[in-house]
Formats: C-alpha cells, structure tokens, sequence
C-alpha cells in the first residue's frame, strides 16, 4: 500500500508555524519514504481541523514551493474547488506544478462544497449536480490544454476558449494523473467511473469504503471504464500512542480544541489507537481494495508523525 500525508493545518506543535513548518515537515516525510503530500484548497482554516483565523495559504502558491523542497513525493491539492479559479487558468497553474516538481503533480479535484467560502469571496454557489457537472467539464478541458496542440478552441457546456495556447506542455505525457475526491453516491462516484484516474474519498468507515467501491464498480460497467485502472485511495485522521485509550483520550483533547469541537465517535475512528491497531485499520483498507492511504495527524500532533515516520511506513514498505 502506498501512503501518504495530508498536511491539513499550518500549525506544528513542535517547529515554526506557517509555511516554513511546511516545507520542514514535507523534506522530512519526503526522506522517509512517503509518496504523497497535499494541502487544503480553502480559502481558511475548516472548522472540524482548526480556527478560522489561524495562518492558512493559497494551494497553488505553497505547492510549487513544497516542490522545490522535495524530490520524490507526488504533490497535489486535496480537493481542488472548481470555482475558485479560472478552469483553464487552473490548468496552466498545475502544468507549471507539473514542471515545478519534474513530473510529480496530481490534479485532485472536488465540486466544492464549503459555501461559507464561496458566499464570504462571491463565488456562485450552484446546486451539487450543477457544481459536478463543473467539476468533469473542467477536467476535460484541463486534459485538451495538456495534449492538444496550442492554439486549442474548447467548449463544453460551461468552458468555452478560443486560440489558448499553452506551452510548454506538463512534463508528464497526457498530463499529470486526475484524482477526483469526494464520496457522494450518486454525484460523484459517477464522476469518478466518467473522467477520473484515481478516486479519494475522507473519513469514512471499512463498511461505507465497501459499499462505495462496490458501487464505483458498477458505475464503472455503466460508463464502459476500466475499474481496475482507476486507483482507489482514503484520506484518514491519524492518533497513535502506546495505549489505545491514551490515543482516543488524545484526539479527544485535540478535536476538542478546533472550533468545530465535534470527535468522531470512537468507532468511527480507524486509525486512533496503538501502532498496531493503525496498521490493522490500514490493512483492512487494502484487503477492501485501497491502494493508498493519505493520513492527517490531529492537530499536526509531533508523537503521532514520529511514529509514523519510525514504525507504520516502514511496516508498509
């Protein structure tokens, strides 16, 4: 199983808050063998992570930097919102990810969904079918402006361009790699069997990961896709100390502090508890089919990242 980390909160207990806590944490996990590092494509901190006015920066600002001060991880945002940019200009600023990284960018993408953002900057905020719909015409005219010969003229129902060109192209060939995240049952999944490469979906139970591979794959019969071919992957809040109830007592404490101050409750929490029982969780998500966790430490919480580093990614290797 390949891992990876989801750097949620610019806030690091034990270092330099902001972004070079950042770029020290994404060298450190980068030497130590993980494969993936994402940020949050907000506008401010979310409620069930942290404060509104804590430090919080622009995805797609911070990931070309992170790419200067890594070299094998792959970068990306976890989830990209549609609206928040101009489609194509997106696309130009994740072809330049692309160069900026020598080939590791991934395009994660959603259909948006924290309308606080979207009402507090003036976005539109249309219905969910409407913002999925979006979400698909954006990946297809990201994918034309990555392989077709510049000048290109597009249309689709929301995104119309005439003489774009765009050059160079992404250093890797076709474009860089389309996760779509999100674990809508209708909506979304049908999105991901239509136009994704990988599928992420957060904070969900073995049972409900279950259930939504089964229902990928039907989607996947439906439009005619390769289930196979598209990677399977889980984003999961992380706990880990010698104990399972310090564990659970620990992100108690640190959920506690956010401005959400909402736990899961303590079933639903796969990866809290002992070293052990986190790789349990994590095995019983590949024996499910996932071929990459992506995990978040409560609160950036050092003793938890440490024993990442020490014990669970190199049981996974």
């Amino acid at each position: 199983m390949r891992f990876g980390y989801h750097n949620a909160s610019y806030r690091y207990p034990d270092g330099e808050d902001g972004l070079g806590g950042a770029f020290a944490l994404a060298r450190r996990l980068d030497d130590a063998g993980f494969e993936w590092f994402s940020v949050m494509d907000h506008l401010w901190q979310l409620p069930f992570v942290g404060e509104r006015d804590e430090p919080f920066f622009d995805a797609y600002s911070t990931l070309p930097a992170l790419a200067r001060e890594t070299e094998a991880m792959e970068l990306s945002a976890l989830v990209t919102s549609p609206h928040y940019r101009n489609p194509a200009m997106l696309a130009r600023e994740v072809a330049t990810l692309d160069h900026a990284s020598d080939g590791r960018a991934v395009l994660g993408i959603g259909a948006g969904w924290f309308r606080e953002e979207y009402d507090a900057y003036g976005f539109d905020f249309p219905d969910a079918e409407t913002r999925v719909h979006q979400l698909r015409d954006t990946v297809g005219l990201a994918r034309a402006m990555w392989t077709e010969d510049s000048p290109l003229d597009y249309e689709s129902d929301y995104h119309d361009v005439e003489d774009l060109y765009l050059e160079p192209k992404p250093v890797q060939d076709g474009g860089p790699d389309v996760l779509v995240g999100g674990g809508g049952e209708d909506l979304t999944l049908k999105a991901v069997a239509d136009v994704a490469d990988r599928w992420n979906v957060p904070g969900v139970s073995h049972e409900a990961y279950a259930r939504k591979l089964d229902l990928l794959a039907g989607y996947c019969e439906e439009f005619g896709t390769d289930y196979d071919a598209i990677e399977k992957t889980v984003l999961q809040t992380v706990l880990i100390r010698d104990a399972e109830d310090e564990a659970h007592a620990a992100y108690e404490r640190l959920q506690n502090e956010t401005a959400a101050a909402d736990p899961a409750p303590r079933g639903e929490r796969t990866l809290v508890g002992t070293v052990e029982q986190v790789l349990a969780g994590l095995e019983r998500f590949e024996e499910l089919g996932a071929e990459m966790a992506m995990v978040r430490a409560e609160g950036n919480d050092p003793e938890t990242i440490d024993r990442l580093v020490a014990d669970v990614v190199p049981a996974l290797s």
